[in-house]
């Protein structure tokens, strides 16, 4: 089913790629209206660029992302965002010890901004050395308090992007070195942020392979500038 962007900021994060026969590369920033693929399953696309969306706002304030879920799919989409890592992916512990230990990170939950600077206050009194203090929380809360933590952890995210059905999908470009597939909106993209060769206009299916450090890789190639608050699709 040919799905557009419906409902949501602006400016939303593609993920889920490998729900679609034809999409953007899971990182890209999508707009408003815009046809964005022709995908099965439209829930857990929503809940993947949900994920990915929801990464990408904190890490525009300049905070530290882990994605605290189980899944590997939820893993992947917040890869797509720019997350800095899986919680489990760190040596942390959730809670303050009464006795220090070789934990990078402690994982605290906290209402206010006061406890939550408590908790750092006593955290420091613990350890007597640098010590992270990551807080897990949800979007509304993360992008509330995280300023004044180490990083965040984001574990539910609640549901931020929606799809709808749609009649028309734009061409697909396909880089002529290595084989990667975008979606054309006129001439807004018109080099492989993969590699950085010229497109050319051809149907293919060949995607990157979802992988944690391939994600991260084209989420920094596609948003390192400032992303406009709106996106023009053409």
């Amino acid at each position: 089913m040919i799905v557009a962007y419906a409902e949501g900021p602006p400016v939303a994060i593609f993920a889920g790629s490998w729900l679609c026969s034809r999409s953007p590369v899971d990182g890209s920033p999508i707009a408003l209206g815009e046809p964005v693929g022709d995908c099965e399953d439209v829930e857990r696309l929503e809940r993947l660029s949900s994920i990915a969306t929801s990464v990408y706002m904190l890490k525009s304030r300049g905070l530290k992302v882990f994605y605290g879920g189980a899944d590997e799919e939820g893993r992947l989409a917040a890869y797509a965002g720019g997350a800095d890592a899986a919680l489990d992916e760190v040596k942390h512990r959730f809670g303050i010890p009464e006795v220090p230990d070789d934990s990078a990170f402690v994982v605290v939950e906290a209402e206010d901004a006061s406890s939550l600077r408590r908790a750092l206050r006593v955290a420091g009194e613990v350890y007597r050395r640098r010590i992270d203090v990551l807080l897990v929380a949800d979007l509304k809360k993360a992008l509330e308090l995280g300023r004044y933590a180490s990083g965040v952890v984001l574990r539910d995210v609640a549901k931020l992007v929606s799809f709808e059905p749609s009649s028309i999908l734009p061409d697909i470009g396909r880089c002529a070195h290595c084989g990667v597939d975008f979606l054309m909106y006129g001439s807004r993209i018109t080099r492989c942020i993969y590699c950085g060769r010229a497109l050319r206009n051809v149907l293919t299916q060949r995607k990157p392979p979802p992988r944690p450090e391939i994600l991260r890789a084209i989420h920094r190639k596609l948003t390192s500038g400032a992303l406009p608050e709106r996106l023009v699709v053409v």
